[in-house]
């Protein structure tokens, strides 16, 4: 592969870890597309089967980190299955109509009202919230630090067999 399609490989993961950060933007999966695009261009020669399937898993793990932190987070603090879907609702509806501040709040607001209706506690619900907004801020870190994990493994791959 030449330098002007690495450097498109590298702008690309770069994009993928702001993505890290970004609701609309699927971060590690973008930094792992990348990978595999620059894996594939090169037959495995310079990252290699073992170093990509590494990839792979941090990838797996960090792109579905979005779905599990923040129902962990809730869970750990009290929340209940029902109280979660409610969020998972509101982060919907909230997204829809208000974006990512909107998802974050509906998010904490399904929790709530979802624990509310089956604990009738306002502290209960309320610290049920608190955790799943708390795993999902946790998320964000586990995807950005995946990526940069990703990106340090594939630059290590390439500029450190000269």
């Amino acid at each position: 592969m030449g330098t002007l399609g690495l450097t498109v490989i590298i702008i690309f993961m770069f994009f993928g870890f702001i993505g890290s950060f970004l609701p609309l933007l699927p971060g590690p999966l973008m930094v792992w597309l990348a990978v595999l695009a620059y894996t594939v261009a090169t037959n495995f020669q310079v990252i290699g089967y073992g170093p990509f399937s590494a990839i792979s898993v941090i990838a797996a793990l960090t792109s579905t980190s979005e779905v599990w932190m923040p129902l962990l987070g809730a869970k750990m603090l009290g929340g209940s299955g029902r109280a979660l879907l409610y969020g998972i609702l509101g982060c919907i509806l909230g997204f829809i109509f208000f974006h990512l501040i909107g998802a974050m709040l509906g998010y904490a607001l399904g929790i709530l009202y979802g624990e509310y209706l089956k604990q009738k506690s306002w502290r209960m619900a309320f610290k049920a919230s608190v955790g799943g907004l708390a795993g999902w801020g946790i998320s964000t870190a586990v995807q950005a630090t995946g990526s940069l994990l990703m990106i340090t493994i594939f630059l290590w791959r390439v500029f450190g067999k000269g």
